[in-house]
């Protein structure tokens, strides 16, 4: 009986690791309707944070309504003021590098929240082959997931701190295979998980007395 009750929380536990995962990292999402596409650039359009706002509003339409429901990319090259450009008056100050830094601590949690994160990142571009400082790839896990981050407060105002920071931006969006990707990962961690409780309950159950 009880290697029964130890076999199925060995088996359990990691699905249902595997299934909250899935959900965050997949499941989660539903392809933008017209009216949805609407309700979000209305949200876009109204924001009157500046230098929040700083959308393409015809790129951005035009991609939401092509949405596939797919996770995508963006492969970001970032190259930094000196010295941050901020509006008179912020009440920040700092480099563009530390300025981005602070835009990024809003960004990552933002994303994380809606199943998206970053896949590389590097401080270090060799200066011989690029004049970039800095470059960023993220997953996100649907345009979904994209737009409702940009319609949030906290992304419009913490963008305050992005464009103090930037000089020169360059992005690319694309579709690609992430090798190895989330899933493989955490099912690779998950099958750990679940040899690790199975050994761990044989050794307590012979370690106790009889």
């Amino acid at each position: 009986m009880k290697k029964y009750k130890l076999l199925t929380v060995s088996v359990f536990i990691p699905i249902g690791i595997i299934i909250v995962f899935m959900y965050w990292y997949q499941w989660g999402t539903r392809i933008l309707s017209p009216s949805d596409v609407n309700d979000y650039m209305g949200v876009i359009e109204a924001q009157t944070q500046k230098p929040g706002a700083k959308h393409d509003l015809h790129v951005l339409r035009k991609f939401l309504s092509e949405d596939d429901g797919k996770p995508f990319y963006t492969v970001n090259l970032y190259k930094f003021h000196a010295v941050a450009e901020y509006p008179e008056a912020s009440g920040f100050s700092g480099t563009g590098e530390q300025a981005y830094d602070r835009f990024s601590s809003v960004m990552i949690s933002l994303m994380v929240k809606r199943g998206s994160h970053p896949v590389y990142g590097s401080h270090w571009v060799d200066q011989a082959n690029s004049d970039w400082d800095r470059i960023v790839i993220v997953r996100y896990r649907s345009r979904r997931d994209l737009i409702d981050l940009f319609a949030t407060d906290d992304f419009a105002e913490a963008s305050l701190h992005k464009w103090a920071s930037l000089r020169e931006h360059e992005r690319m969006l694309v579709q690609a295979l992430h090798i190895p990707n989330g899933i493989t990962i955490i099912a690779m961690i998950t099958i750990f998980i679940g040899i690790a409780i199975n050994l761990i309950g044989r050794f307590v159950s012979r370690e106790r007395p009889t």
